[in-house]
């Protein structure tokens, strides 16, 4: 077996883990286009380490442990698959008429986050919880409305056990994530760019 740098990394440490910066559900159309684009000679064995990264047949072999996504990445899922999207969002708004942009959106953005759930789950399964989280992030417009935060995090928590919070590294957010912690709901954060933020956040997780 070609050991791919990841593989290196992750023997680093065991407790060493890998996430996937973006939605699950481009996986398997990004491995095809990293391969179309390598030179033949290499197309096979990047095609043999790619796959590993998350394995399609069995999850729970996958050395990815995590999946962090945000809103654009949602959309770059729907973009990704644009036939099935438009197809699924049509059907969407028949079946629940009149209303407005935002709510078909936030039930777009839930079907995503829901589906990425789903092929991460065998994961979570595999490690009995503790590996395998798909983050669901926050609207970013809510960072200074912790009440609102709160309710959507505890919507998005409610699609399935995996799901971890993104909670936006604001004053308000950091409130967020303590409150959440509270209610034993797992969470991480995003625009966190400063060492007193993560301070904030670590101290907010722990109380």
């Amino acid at each position: 077996m070609n050991e791919s740098v990841i593989e290196r990394l992750t023997n680093v440490h065991p407790d060493m883990e890998i996430w996937w910066d973006s939605s699950p559900l481009i996986f398997e159309s990004w491995v095809k286009k990293m391969v179309d684009a390598a030179p033949q000679a290499k197309k096979a064995v990047l095609a043999e380490q790619l796959n590993r990264i998350y394995v399609l047949d069995d999850p729970g072999k996958s050395l990815v442990r995590g999946c962090t996504t945000n809103p654009p990445l949602s959309l770059g899922a729907v973009k990704n698959d644009p036939a099935f999207w438009n197809e699924w969002i049509d059907t969407l708004i028949l079946d629940n008429p009149g209303l407005t942009q935002h709510e078909y959106f936030w039930l777009t953005y839930r079907e995503i986050i829901r589906r990425g759930a789903e092929m991460m789950l065998p994961i979570w399964k595999a490690s009995n919880g503790r590996y395998g989280y798909i983050s669901g992030q926050l609207d970013p417009r809510l960072i200074t409305e912790p009440e609102k935060m709160i309710e959507m995090a505890k919507e998005i928590r409610a699609i399935s056990p995996n799901l971890m919070i993104k909670v936006p590294a604001s004053t308000k957010g950091v409130e967020v994530v303590k409150v959440l912690s509270s209610m034993a709901i797992p969470t991480n954060v995003t625009t966190c760019f400063t060492l007193p933020q993560i301070w904030a956040v670590a101290n907010a997780a722990a109380e």
